[in-house]
């Protein structure tokens, strides 16, 4: 069985956000800083990113619910495992309590592409 120590000891490097808004091509999430921390940040919020006509995206996630979204995996991968499964996160969906919605787009051996959309930050 393989192990998935991988994305488990390098989350930070295996993971990559993408946002879950409705935009025509996937859109890679950027690190930016805010007044307190940094976030995760669609970068079609800032106009220099966006083309004419194109509404901003206001979609971010914190660091904190960041870590949040990995542990979740963990839990997921390490209980499949525990149970001798052999797991494909791809199209495994789910919801954390404050209601944003992350997708696993892709899975490519220890790299994860996932899908986040934050409803509370897009309709404020």
């Amino acid at each position: 069985m393989k192990k998935y120590s991988g994305i488990i000891t390098g989350s930070w490097e295996d993971v990559t956000l993408i946002c879950g808004g409705t935009h025509a091509e996937p859109v890679e999430m950027v690190l930016q800083q805010g007044p307190a921390s940094l976030f995760y940040a669609c970068p079609k919020y800032h106009a220099e990113n966006r083309l004419e006509g194109e509404r901003a995206c206001s979609n971010r996630l914190s660091i904190e619910d960041y870590t949040k979204m990995l542990e979740h995996l963990h839990g997921v991968i390490i209980d499949a495992e525990l149970n001798d499964q052999r797991i494909q996160l791809a199209n495994f969906t789910w919801r954390d309590r404050k209601g944003t919605v992350y997708k696993v787009v892709s899975q490519n051996m220890d790299k994860l592409v996932i899908s986040v959309y934050n409803k509370r930050a897009v309709h404020t």
